[in-house]
């Protein structure tokens, strides 16, 4: 009688866990960027590359030479903040790389996220709140 319990439990548990399928994201993240600090190097600013890992939007910092608002996933915005738009799962930390239109490298700062899920289960996963990041560049 136990065993048929057990089996009867397990089943029971089996069958709730792939009744709700999750369905597809259709959602991006997207994380703010400003800029602070000596404001003359700020308004010097005219690219920004973003670095999860060792994979990096854009690729390569010689884009900078050539930037003027983008590449899409990482856009520079009306207001002169940034706005990074990343997947339906978000990264953990990201490193962000300022440069002036030369190419020449103004600033670096690792930034460890922390993410608010506003939308969907805990289950399915949903859309996170926008993550704010100010970039200090000295």
């Amino acid at each position: 009688m136990a065993a048929l319990c057990m089996a009867f439990i397990i089943g029971a548990i089996v069958i709730d866990r792939d009744s709700g399928a999750c369905p597809p994201s259709n959602w991006h993240n997207h994380i703010a960027l400003t800029l602070a600090g000596n404001q003359a190097r700020v308004d010097e600013a005219a690219a920004i590359t973003a670095c999860t890992g060792a994979r990096c939007i854009p690729p390569a910092p010689t884009f900078a030479k050539n930037a003027s608002a983008g590449n899409g996933l990482l856009s520079r915005q009306e207001d002169g903040s940034w706005l990074f738009t990343v997947g339906s799962v978000p990264p953990s930390s990201v490193t962000f790389r300022t440069f002036d239109v030369a190419g020449n490298m103004l600033s670096q700062q690792s930034n460890v996220l922390n993410w608010t899920r506003v939308g969907g289960t805990e289950q399915c996963g949903g859309p996170m709140g926008t993550m704010r990041v100010v970039v200090r560049v000295p």
